[in-house]
């Protein structure tokens, strides 16, 4: 009771598990034999489909053929009996999962139906429970489903299943079978190869039990006369391109075996014969194999379809199963209308005669079967249908006994005494004990129909018996001789061979070469003593011929030539072309870098070297040294000293390189932003040149902390570079790359800092650009350090990695930093002035440009600039200044341009004055921001034309400009102008008369009276009058104007103008060797301004000469104009006149106390557009309420 009980508890959760499965699966038909006794059977009905679990077509043989021989078997039993034997039978699909769904289903029905009866008196059966079960014929899924069956102790017999794991009664104690195992198939191969001397072979198994034990088997079958030169293990399912891989592996071996033993299964093997034949197509030199087979093959055709030449002169084993001649005529006699029990056979008629048995009315495309179809067309009787029919023999031969023993009447007092009782009223006989049943199986003995034995011993196996057939193409299979075991124990091989055919198409026995002469550095393997295989010994190994062994070479040994003696190694280090071109490249780097260093302090009081920051510039100067030095560390011989050097010197070289270019970028950019504030009310701080380079060491000094925790975690060591071992003993210096490359982390960090004030300065004036090639430099080492980092942690040769990626980051740091300075240094003297780092490429006119503390002292304010009228003409590379008005302001309160304005500012905060070249960048810097500053009231701004932009345009706007600042503003009264040469037009305005200054001078006085011309088209300071022209006595000299903004030096009798225009620097050295310094410097001073000016005079002639070809479009220009003015001054008038009417009374307008505290602004000046050879009229200062009478008078009456 207990065991039953126990019994439905584990069928309900195996039920519960597939219960989905199973009752939803369309694969859970079942083929059903009612009986007193019911057994199950488990056939592959279907075959399977590849690489999936679901199943494929009907097959015929395995599927079909196997259940209709069980189920007339069955039948011709039930006639024998005295019970009646029922069989349900289900499909396996060839598959292991779906195996196991059919078998628990089969547990499901017998031992519910089963307990159904035990839980209610007098209740009917709903099935018998399934005793034993037949089958599966694959070995994997046999030991699946005995896995499950010996749980509830039900007996399985096999049909098919040959693995020797099934004969382990320990792990399989309710199986047996009628096939013999698989043992005794590799015995019968065996004998094979040594009756045709073959001692020379390669395996080739399937993947799974049956193969793999297979080969185990044959491998320990071993002897001194047949070796196994080559295995190969393969998927049933595989790709054929691993099939192919196999074939080339067999052809490919040094000795080539001519015989290949295949414990396959016969799909297997027929890829393996269309592998083979694809082979062949591609080299039809390619020598075959002489095959032999397992009988997964035996005598299948559909193993040898269309690749009949390649399977001919094969041999193949099958296990003894004579044809059953009574099964084709009650085969051939089924039709789908006379046979009901085979659920599957309607299927199977209609999938191979390709027809419907039922089709609707009105589909007329449907093939309709004829009824006149035969199943003798394309038929081929299973060679394992004997096999069936006495596993099935076997059961009911079991069940007979027990029967006879179990359900006879022994008690003499009783009726009936020594007869049998009816089936369904014995006990025993429907609740069987499956312990007890498998001992009546194991027991049965008989002589079937074909006359062959078969009895079992202790692991349920029955004798070997085992047919050795010869594939000879066309004809099919030869019976070549037989393998036969007796009761006693005894084997014999009996084979014919006078009919044989090999592979080559003949009659004579092949041979399979052994044992061939073993290279150098390799061993013999011995498998037997006729044989051996020649196996490679590793590259540190030796050869031992004594003991046949390979042995390994100590470290720091490696082989002999001959492979029989280990040699000491030598120690290495980095050498080679390699490493000289890195230290010449290192070497090439320092010199380049000690002779920039010699410019430098040779040039150091020089413009050049002093707008670069010297001491910054030393500081990274130095750094790239250290830089190009590590390298000699890197590549030197490793020890302690070289590796601590390598640790320590280039992270801290590139944090000093980093860390002055990132004070300096800091410093541009501070001053670039400082230089945009109008007013200034504190010195901005740290832009000292001691701050500087205390900055920079803190910073390093962060970076040699860095270094210093790296070295305490991980000291440096060398040892032996782990990519070349054991064949070569490198030296390196050995670290982690954690502990390498973290203090370059900081370096990382400098660079990127350095690169976004790179990119926040790229706007820096133009002659202060040192910005743009400090970004150049930052952008070219983010490329070398990203590739540095992947090849250190890539590449085995580390140090030469290191050394080119370090030297590469110096030379980009010395070439963008230093060269370009050292062009004009050595290249371009003449350059190397202050006039060079204060130019601009704009011409500009301001009015008013300073702003200045409020008088106040309490608050800021901005004032309109009016103190201050410069004009200027530049070029590329020089400017000329004249700066004509009133005297500036000296107040506290004012800020002017320039340094003037810095240094004012820095004054009244009580710091000390400013370093020379942070002053320059000052003024470069604040010109900048002036040349960025757009036309308004207080600033009118006329740019150089392009050479592409019409004259006509930008005049044009600048009128445009000046109409609408007209509109927008009022002007105060003008002050009493002084005598001028003007006249009036017929318009009413005055025009000035300025004489062209180049038609009456000489060239040595052109600058001078050009300069006095253009300064007369400025407006004074009082009353924005223009000047006299340079004829009159009232109007200064340009000689005064240039004294006073630059004081000539004091003469020089002994040295002319022209005579000091004309010498050499190192000739005007020469002749002032002795004379004081404040002599000296005058003279240097005095002979550039002589040069600057003749330069100016030079570049004003070429802008003068493409005036005057311009001169014929200024009429229409003059007359535009003109017109212009007209419509402004027309307008002012009816400003004027509409403000008088809102005052109520008439008098000057524009004294409106809502605008009273606007700025006066008065009209355009006299001025010369760079595009006109003609100075055009000013347009003079009038009174709104004069204006307004001349032009339009009864305005005046009205008012």
């Amino acid at each position: 009771m207990l065991y039953s009980h126990l019994t439905l508890l584990m069928v309900n959760i195996i039920e519960t598990v597939a219960k989905t499965t199973v009752q939803q699966s369309a694969r859970m038909l079942v083929a059903d034999l009612p009986g007193d006794v019911q057994i199950g059977a488990l056939f592959p009905v279907h075959r399977q489909i590849a690489g999936t679990e679901g199943c494929g077509p009907i097959w015929e043989q395995y599927g079909i053929q196997r259940a209709e021989i069980a189920l007339s078997t069955i039948e011709e039993l039930n006639r024998e009996l005295p019970f009646r034997l029922g069989i349900s039978i289900r499909d396996s699909c060839w598959n292991e999962r779906i195996a196991m769904e059919q078998t628990i289903a089969f547990l499901r029905d017998g031992v519910g139906g089963q307990c159904s009866c035990c839980q209610r008196a007098g209740c009917e059966k709903k099935a018998a429970p399934v005793v034993a079960l037949v089958g599966p014929a694959k070995s994997s899924t046999t030991i699946a489903v005995q896995n499950l069956l010996q749980v509830f102790r039900i007996p399985q017999i096999g049909y098919s299943a040959t693995t020797t794991d099934l004969s382990d009664k320990e792990q399989f104690g309710y199986y047996l079978r009628v096939v013999p195992s698989d043992v005794w198939q590799a015995r019968a191969i065996w004998n094979l190869l040594k009756h045709f001397r073959w001692d020379y072979i390669a395996v080739v198994y399937s993947a799974g039990n049956y193969g793999e034990k297979g080969f185990e088997e044959l491998e320990r079958l071993s002897d001194d006369e047949v070796c196994i030169a080559y295995s190969e293990k393969i998927k049933s399912l595989a790709d054929p391109e691993d099939f192919d891989k196999v074939l080339t592996s067999l052809t490919s071996q040094k000795s080539r075996p001519q015989v290949v033993v295949c414990f396959c299964e016969g799909q297997t093997m027929h890829q393996i014969f269309k592998a083979q034949k694809r082979m062949k197509e591609r080299n039809s030199t390619t020598k075959g194999f002489q095959w032999i087979g397992s009988d997964g093959w035996a005598d299948r055709l559909d193993v040898v379809d269309d690749v009949e030449e390649e399977a001919a002169g094969s041999f193949s084993i099958r296990i003894h199963s004579p044809k059953v001649d009574s099964f084709d005529s009650y085969y051939f006699r089924l039709h789908p209308d006379n046979h009901s029990v085979n659920p599957w056979f309607r299927d199977f008629w209609q999938q191979k005669f390709k027809c419907q048995l039922t089709v609707p009315k009105d589909d007329l495309e449907t093939h309709v079967c004829s009824g006149k179809e035969n199943l003798t067309m394309n038929y081929e009787q299973d060679p394992k249908l004997s096999q069936v029919i006495n596993s099935i023999r076997v059961v009911a031969l079991a069940l007979k006994a027990l029967y006879n023993d179990r359900c006879r009447e022994n008690d003499p007092s009783g009726p009936g005494y020594g007869t049998y009782r009816n089936a369904s009223s014995c006990a025993d006989l429907m609740a069987i004990n499956g312990t007890l049943l498998y001992k009546y199986m194991i027991n049965v003995t008989f002589v079937d129909q074909f006359q062959q034995e078969i009895f079992f011993d202790a692991n349920g196996d029955p004798p070997a018996w085992y047919d050795i057939l010869n594939y000879v193409g066309r004809e099919g299979f030869r019976m070549a001789g037989y393998f036969r075991q007796f009761r006693s124990g005894a084997y014999h091989l009996n084979m014919s061979d006078d009919t044989l055919m090999f592979y080559d198409k003949s009659n004579v026995v092949p041979e399979s070469v052994c044992s061939q002469a073993c290279q150098v550095g390799q061993r013999q393997r011995e498998t037997v003593a006729c044989c051996w295989i020649c196996e490679s010994c590793a590259e540190q190994q030796i050869v031992n011929y004594t003991t046949n062994q390979c042995q390994n070479c100590s470290l720091g040994s490696w082989p002999d030539a001959n492979r029989t003696h280990c040699l000491p190694l030598p120690e290495e280090h980095l050498s080679g072309v390699g490493a000289l071109v890195a230290l010449g490249f290192a070497s090439a780097g320092l010199l380049a870098t000690g002779l920039t260093l010699v410019v430098f302090l040779h040039h150091n009081q020089t413009p050049v070297v002093k707008s670069t920051t010297r001491e910054l510039s030393y500081i990274i100067l130095s750094g790239v040294g250290a830089c190009y030095a590590g390298s000699f560390a890197i590549l030197a011989r490793p020890s302690f000293a070289s590796c601590f050097i390598t640790r320590v010197l280039p992270p801290v070289a590139f944090s000093i390189i980093y860390a002055a270019l990132l004070t300096k970028t800091n410093r541009i950019a501070r001053i670039l932003a400082g230089s945009k504030k109008r007013i200034l009310t504190k010195k901005p701080r740290f832009l000292s040149t001691f701050s500087q380079v205390v900055i920079t060491w803190l910073l390093v000094g962060i970076e040699c902390s860095i270094v210093a925790v790296g070295l305490l975690s991980e000291m440096p060591r060398a040892g032996f570079d782990p990519h070349y071992l054991p064949s070569r003993l490198v030296l390196e210096c050995s670290s982690t790359p954690t502990a390498f490359l973290t203090p370059f982390l900081w370096d990382l960090f400098l660079i990127s800092l350095c690169t976004l004030y790179a990119v926040k300065t790229r706007n820096l004036p133009e002659n202060f650009n040192e910005a743009k090639f400090i970004g150049f430099t930052m952008y070219c080492t983010l490329v070398v350090w990203s590739a540095f980092i992947v090849l250190h942690l890539g590449t085995s040769n580390k140090a030469l990695t290191m050394s080119f990626s370090f030297s590469l980051s110096a030379s980009i740091a010395l070439v963008l930093l230093f060269f370009p300075k050292l062009y004009i240094i050595l290249l371009h003297p003449e350059k190397n002035v202050r006039a060079s780092y204060t130019t601009t490429k704009l011409i500009r006119c301001h009015f008013g440009n300073s702003q200045g503390l409020g008088d106040s002292g309490k608050h800021l304010s901005s004032k309109t600039r009016t103190s201050t009228q410069s004009l200027s003409f530049s070029t590329a590379t020089r400017t000329a200044s004249v700066h004509i008005g009133t005297p500036r302001r000296h107040d506290a309160g004012t800020q002017t341009d320039g340094v003037g304005r810095f240094s004012r500012t820095f004054s009244l905060v009580g710091k000390k004055a400013v370093d020379e070249d942070v002053l320059r960048l000052i003024e470069s810097c604040r010109k900048y921001q002036d040349e960025k500053l757009h036309s308004s009231v207080s600033n009118l701004l006329l740019e150089e034309p392009r050479e592409d932009e019409e004259i006509g345009t930008l005049l044009a706007d600048s009128i445009d400009t000046s109409m609408r600042t007209l509109l927008s503003t009022v002007a105060r009264p003008p002050p009493a102008r002084p005598a001028t040469n003007s006249y009036s037009t017929e318009d009413g305005f005055e025009q000035v008369l300025a004489p062209k200054p180049w038609s009456q001078a000489s060239p040595a006085q052109f600058s001078h009276t050009t300069l006095a011309m253009e300064a007369s088209f400025l407006p004074s300071a009082a009353g924005l009058v223009p000047l006299p022209s340079p004829s009159t006595s009232s109007s200064p000299s340009a000689s005064s104007i240039l004294s006073d903004r630059n004081p000539s030096p004091p003469p020089f009798p002994h040295v002319s103008d022209e005579e000091l225009t004309n010498l050499s620097v190192r000739q005007l050295n020469q002749r002032l060797q002795g004379q004081k310094r404040e002599v000296v410097l005058q003279l240097k001073q005095k002979r550039r301004t002589l040069k600057n000016r003749g330069y100016a005079y030079n570049c004003r002639v070429r802008r003068l000469q493409t005036q005057s070809q311009l001169e014929h479009e200024n009429a229409r220009l003059v007359e535009q104009v003109r017109n212009l003015t007209d419509a402004v001054y027309g307008l002012q008038a009816k400003l004027q006149y509409y403000e008088s009417l809102g005052c109520g009374a008439p008098g000057p307008a524009f004294y409106h106390p809502a605008i009273q505290h606007v700025a006066s602004v008065a009209p355009p000046p006299h001025t010369t557009h760079p595009s006109l050879s003609q100075p055009q009229p000013s347009v003079g200062v009038v009174q709104p309420t004069a204006l307004a009478s001349q032009l339009y008078p009864t305005f005046t009456s009205v008012a």
